[in-house]
């Protein structure tokens, strides 16, 4: 999965979700951080689109797995939220947007960092080991 999206309304969701995909991104929406925490077992995101919100200064991402070199991008529904401290995330975090008035910009963002990952190969699944 390139991109994990938490929290935010269902709409707010789906309709980043499928302009993604309209990109040849791959992504999924959970609307809390325990269902993030599951999906991210699984496969862990490339990416992860955090609702503020939910991400507190103590929790941070709420134990969410993430890949090395993951970015987070934290999103407000009310421009007037308080913005958590940077800190937390560390250089992890690579913006703080306004949805639904940025939307063109985290789309931009996330294109961008998937495609480096996958010219990278920071993507793709770990070969299996060799047998002797």
């Amino acid at each position: 999965m390139d991109v994990l999206i938490v929290g935010g309304d269902a709409a707010l969701r789906e309709g980043v979700l499928q302009s993604l995909r309209a990109n040849g991104v791959t992504g999924q929406g959970c609307e809390d951080l325990s269902c993030a925490r599951e999906m991210a077992a699984e496969e862990p995101p490339l990416a992860l689109v955090v609702d503020a919100k939910l991400s507190t200064a103590q929790q941070g991402v709420g134990g969410i797995p993430l890949l090395p070199g993951v970015a987070v991008i934290l999103f407000r529904e009310d421009v007037r939220a308080a913005r958590p401290t940077q800190q937390v995330f560390g250089r992890s975090l690579v913006a703080e947007l306004s949805l639904p008035l940025e939307r063109a910009r985290l789309m931009t963002l996330l294109q961008r960092i998937v495609a480096r990952a996958r010219v990278t190969g920071r993507g793709s699944a770990p070969d299996p080991p060799l047998s002797a």
